[in-house]
């Protein structure tokens, strides 16, 4: 039951958004900017790697966690979710992109999420910026050529 959560496009777009993110930061620009063979290029891809993996364990954690059901006879505090069709204690919301409510028992693993989430997208984005800068981009020369190419 708990394996049918991954079975949805917002729960397969963050694996394929994630795993984008990840080749784009490492593959590319680290390797563009440190070189991956150098210390600090493989130390800067061991730290991102290791946010990811941690952004990518607790989203595991935030889909299969149960967000945590009441019993039939606790009345306070109780919410209806009206996509789990079924009541839960301190429901916070239902997460399309984890395919599951957020609730007491994962509310934890949500938290963590996003704070993960956060902190690799800033890494991601430091290392974007560093190598933009040292290679002296002209961004936009570069997007201005690209975008608005009219042959004659």
């Amino acid at each position: 039951m708990k394996g049918r959560r991954f079975l949805s496009i917002p729960v397969f777009s963050v694996f394929l958004v994630l795993g984008f993110v990840y080749y784009v930061t490492v593959f590319i620009f680290l390797e563009d900017w440190l070189g991956l063979q150098t210390s600090a290029g493989s130390l800067n891809a061991m730290i991102f790697t290791f946010l990811a993996f941690l952004s990518l364990f607790s989203f595991f954690s935030c889909v299969l966690t149960d967000p945590g059901g009441v019993p039939s006879s606790y009345v306070p505090d109780v919410e209806d979710s009206g996509v789990a069709d079924q009541e839960l204690k301190k429901t916070d919301h239902h997460c399309m992109w984890i395919n599951n409510c957020v609730g007491n028992r994962n509310y934890k693993a949500f938290i963590v999420l996003v704070f993960y989430a956060t902190m690799s997208s800033f890494y991601s984005s430091v290392v974007i910026i560093c190598c933009a800068i040292e290679k002296d981009w002209n961004f936009v020369e570069v997007f201005l050529s690209r975008s608005f190419y009219v042959s004659q």
